[in-house]
């Protein structure tokens, strides 16, 4: 976090010039989604460093077991809000590009459990796409009351509803099974989240169970615990 004239913000750094097409995203979403979104507020010529503002609030999966399952609905609601904005972004993302990376980025015996995930490859690559978090879990929303605000949105694309919604869901029930959420609260919470954000969209199913592979990969590669990866492939199981 830095302080700025317009209040504390959070300059961001990356290796690749990938700034400037985050800023042109988050401008479009910030424009449709004033109080939802972090404000753009600059980037530097050679699109390395980007500068937002800083959202105050506790981080959704930081919250203690009865304001998470409060605020879960309201969660859903603003996904909902999110994916109904209207915002155009310059970037795609289908079922094609995420089996290329998930392909890509794990092993031999992840990639068996993606396959074994999908059910209609077919239709999810004909579903509509929409502007879409496609990071979208737990620690990348912001409570504040009854305010939500998403947060860290440098993968935004226009995507399927589902794919967000998916991803969400499988971190919920992910925590559950490494115990770091209470069974129940989970539960009440993911059942809140689906209702405050209405129709389930078309896929959700099976957009979930890919993320649930890649947590499931994940658990090894980064985090170095073959015990949650076990517990998360069990959610797999028919």
């Amino acid at each position: 976090m830095v302080d700025t004239a317009d209040g504390p913000g959070v300059l961001k750094v990356f290796a690749s010039p990938r700034a400037r097409g985050n800023d042109r995203r988050l401008r479009a979403l910030a424009e449709v989604l004033p109080n939802q979104v972090p404000t753009p507020r600059g980037v530097d010529q050679q699109g390395h460093v980007s500068l937002v503002s800083f959202t105050e609030g506790t981080v959704f999966d930081q919250l203690d077991d009865h304001e998470f399952v409060r605020s879960a609905p309201l969660v859903g609601g603003a996904l909902g809000s999110f994916h109904r904005s209207g915002a155009v972004l310059d970037r795609c993302w289908t079922i094609d590009e995420e089996l290329t990376q998930l392909g890509r980025r794990f092993p031999e015996n992840v990639s068996a459990l993606v396959t074994s995930s999908i059910e209609a490859r077919d239709d999810l690559a004909a579903a509509e796409l929409v502007s879409a978090h496609r990071d979208c879990h737990p620690r990348q929303v912001v409570v504040q009351g009854d305010t939500v605000t998403w947060i860290d949105l440098d993968d935004a694309a226009m995507a399927p509803a589902a794919l967000d919604v998916g991803n969400f869901v499988a971190h919920l029930r992910r925590d559950a099974v490494i115990a770091a959420r209470d069974r129940s609260a989970t539960d009440a919470a993911i059942d809140g989240f689906l209702a405050g954000y209405g129709a389930t969209p078309t896929g959700t199913d099976d957009w979930e169970r890919l993320s649930l592979a890649r947590l499931s990969g994940l658990a090894v590669q980064r985090h170095h615990q073959p015990d949650w990866a076990a517990a998360i492939e069990q959610l797999l199981q028919p």
